[in-house]
C-alpha cells in the first residue's frame, strides 16, 4: 500500500513538473522519494524480522507447555502408584513383659496368596558376641531356602504368608560351661522352648526343638533368649538353624 501512494505521489509531481515544474525540482523531488522508499523498506524488513523471531518464541513456549503437561502427568501417575503400595507395620517387643511395641518395622505380608511351597532354612554364619540378654532375638543371616519370602534376614523373623498348619524345627549349643535358653515364638506367644547347658562340662551342649503349630497369616515366628546366656551361641563347628514350612 506505501508502495502505491508513494508511485502515485511520484506521477502527480511528475505531472506537475510537466505542466510548470523546473527539471531540476522534478530531480530533487524524485531523490526525495527514493531516500523515503529505501528507509521505508528498511522498516519493513526490521518489521519482517521481529515478526519472525515472536514466532519463534511463541512455537518454544508452546513446546514448554506440552513438556510441563507431560511431567504433572508423570508426576500424577508416580503419586498415585506410591499410594498403592503395601503400607508399613510396627511391631514392638518389650523385654521385660515380652509385648510387642515400637521397637522394629516390619511390612505388613500381601493379601494375596504366593503359589506353591511356603518353606524357609537359615542358620548363623558365625559365633555370637559374647553373652546375649534376656529377649535377645536370634538373627540368621545365611538363608539357603527362603520359598514364599516369608523370613527376614534382617530381623530374624519368618512372617507366615499363608495360614495354615506349620512344622518349626530349631537347633543351637552351648560352649563350655556355659548355657543357652531358647523360646519359640509366636507373635508374643510362647509355643516352644529348648535348653543347652554345659555348666558343668568342658563341652558342647546340643538341643532341637520341634513344633506343629497352627498360625494365621502375618503371624510372626521367631527364635529368643528365654534367659541372658552365660556364653556365647557357637555355630561352629555345629551350625545353629532355624527353619519352618507349612503342611499340605
Amino acid at each position: 500500500m506505501a508502495l502505491n501512494i508513494l508511485l502515485f505521489c511520484a506521477l502527480v509531481f511528475a505531472s506537475q513538473g510537466i505542466y510548470g515544474l523546473s527539471n531540476s525540482n522534478l530531480v530533487e523531488t524524485v531523490e526525495n522519494l527514493q531516500k523515503q522508499l529505501k528507509l521505508l523498506s528498511k522498516v519493513v524488513d526490521r518489521l519482517e524480522a521481529e515478526n519472525d523471531a515472536l514466532k519463534t518464541r511463541v512455537h518454544t513456549l508452546e513446546k514448554l507447555q506440552v513438556g510441563s503437561a507431560d511431567i504433572a502427568s508423570d508426576l500424577k501417575s508416580s503419586k498415585n502408584e506410591n499410594e498403592n503400595e503395601s503400607s508399613e507395620g510396627c511391631f514392638y517387643e518389650s523385654q521385660n513383659t515380652g509385648e510387642f511395641s515400637a521397637v522394629r518395622k516390619r511390612i505388613v505380608p500381601p493379601t494375596s496368596t504366593p503359589p506353591g511351597v511356603i518353606a524357609f532354612h537359615s542358620y548363623l554364619s558365625k559365633n555370637s558376641d559374647g553373652p546375649l540378654s534376656l529377649h535377645h532375638i536370634l538373627k540368621f543371616d545365611v538363608v539357603p531356602l527362603n520359598k514364599g519370602n516369608g523370613y527376614n534376614v534382617f530381623d530374624g523373623i519368618f512372617i507366615v504368608p499363608v495360614p495354615g498348619t506349620y512344622v518349626f524345627t530349631w537347633s543351637f549349643m552351648s560352649e563350655a560351661h556355659g548355657y543357652v535358653y531358647t523360646e519359640l515364638m509366636k507373635n508374643s506367644d510362647i509355643i516352644g522352648t529348648r535348653y543347652a547347658d554345659s555348666t558343668t562340662i568342658i563341652a558342647w551342649d546340643f538341643a532341637t526343638g520341634v513344633v506343629v503349630v497352627d498360625v494365621s497369616q502375618g503371624d510372626h515366628i521367631y527364635i529368643r533368649m528365654g534367659i541372658p546366656s552365660r556364653g556365647k551361641v557357637p555355630s561352629k563347628p555345629s551350625r545353629t538353624t532355624f527353619s519352618g514350612w507349612r503342611l499340605d
